[in-house]
């Protein structure tokens, strides 16, 4: 038999911050304010936006756009580079803000966030959704910023309550619910729903799934056994008909991407790199209680027809920066030999709840520099990140400042 849709009210909100960066920043300086404007990880002669303002966003400015062909588009068009002390301040105040309405709200990203109202009608003094939804609008505008504005998303469960909060961007506040939910489907392309993208649409198109009203339509069999061969399609199946299956997730993988400003084939200055990215990595595990088994590796090049990869699995599990370091120099030696270096990425992955136990057996070395490294992050806990590092990350030409992953909040908490 189809599942009907949920006959329960919506009561969860998904409030989305709009153009998070760029609206930070005319946030902290009114005389970007009307003005086209795109932030970048790190601003140099390869910079390209990976946020922009509506403004700019008006004028074809967009994710993917370099520094040089904004300004030929629009020559008052300002670049600013990513400030994560400004964008964790807006976090902090909105998480705040947030958990003050319920005990079930937590960020979901830097700039979305899910405040979950089920079984709590009886205290909410007669207020209706659309009534908290537009006081804590207000509320923004108060406590973070006059200039700041969100939209709102109201739905039965967490998937319809975000893709409610994409429409009538800016300062939007729309409501999914089970008298509106196959109107809204049939307006839609399959591309507008959150988390399906190009190949998924491929997958389903060859299922006869050509619409979202298609996709709801579509029998659980179908999409378990045909379209996601998983139990992936069975949850899906419940989405699409507002029941909750989303879950707060944990972390999965810790890593740090840099794009070079000084290219390089040198390898000390690669070496460099690769020990800074470690002792970085090695700080997040420790900060996050966790240990690594996995190491992902990846190069780009200036005269290289692609990216680079390697990857390996180990028996033990480390969270120290010098142990790390030596796995990527085993990595790193199977990479191009005598090409230019333009970016370098590292992951660490198969994460596992760090104990004393991972620590050798006997091993009072490796137990004294556990306890040097963690006084050391104890240190740089007080006086900023990288306070303290190790000599040999101090030869390294390339500016390697921590910057913010576009919607990742794993080191904010």
């Amino acid at each position: 038999m189809e599942l009907k849709i949920n006959p329960e009210p919506p009561e969860i909100l998904h409030i989305d911050l709009n153009s998070a960066f760029a609206m930070t920043e005319q946030q902290a300086n009114p005389l970007l304010r009307g003005r086209p404007v795109g932030v970048t990880n790190r601003l140099n002669d390869y910079a390209i936006c990976i946020a922009a303002s509506y403004e700019a966003k008006a004028l074809g400015i967009g994710l993917g756009t370099r520094n040089k062909q904004a300004r030929i588009i629009a020559p008052n068009f300002v670049m600013l580079e990513t400030d994560p002390a400004k964008y964790k301040y807006i976090h902090n105040k909105l998480r705040v803000i947030f958990e003050s309405y319920s005990p079930v709200a937590y960020m979901k990203s830097i700039d979305e966030g899910i405040i979950d109202f089920r079984g709590m009608r009886g205290i909410l003094g007669g207020k209706t959704m659309e009534d908290i939804a537009l006081e804590i609008k207000e509320r923004i505008k108060r406590e973070v910023g006059d200039y700041m504005s969100v939209n709102v998303g109201i739905g039965q469960n967490r998937w319809l309550a975000k893709l409610a909060a994409s429409f009538m961007k800016p300062d939007g506040l729309y409501q999914i619910d089970k008298d509106n939910l196959e109107v809204v489907y049939s307006c839609l392309d399959l591309m507008d729903l959150p988390y399906i993208a190009s190949r998924m649409k491929l997958r389903l198109i060859e299922q006869k799934i050509f619409t979202p009203l298609d996709f709801y339509r579509a029998p659980e069999v179908v999409l378990k056994k045909q379209v996601f061969k998983s139990i992936n399609g069975h949850h899906w199946y419940l989405k699409l008909r507002g029941y909750e299956t989303e879950t707060q997730t944990s972390i999965h993988t810790v890593g740090r991407s840099y794009v070079l400003e000084h290219r390089t084939q040198d390898p000390v200055q690669i070496a460099a790199i690769l020990y800074k990215t470690s002792v970085k990595i090695a700080r997040r595990l420790a900060r996050n209680n966790l240990a690594a088994r996995g190491i992902i590796l990846q190069l780009g090049y200036t005269d290289y027809p692609y990216r680079w990869q390697q990857r390996k699995m180990y028996a033990l599990a480390t969270r120290r920066g010098e142990q790390i370091y030596k796995r990527a120099l085993e990595l790193i030696e199977d990479a191009p030999k005598d090409t230019t270096v333009s970016a370098i990425a590292m992951t660490s992955y198969a994460l596992e709840p760090y104990t004393n136990e991972q620590i050798p057996l006997y091993d009072d070395e490796t137990a004294r520099r556990e306890r040097i490294e963690d006084a050391v992050n104890s240190i740089n806990d007080i006086y900023g990140e990288m306070a303290i590092v190790p000599a040999g990350v101090m030869i390294s030409k390339n500016p390697m400042a921590d910057k913010i992953s576009f919607g990742s909040i794993r080191y904010f908490n």
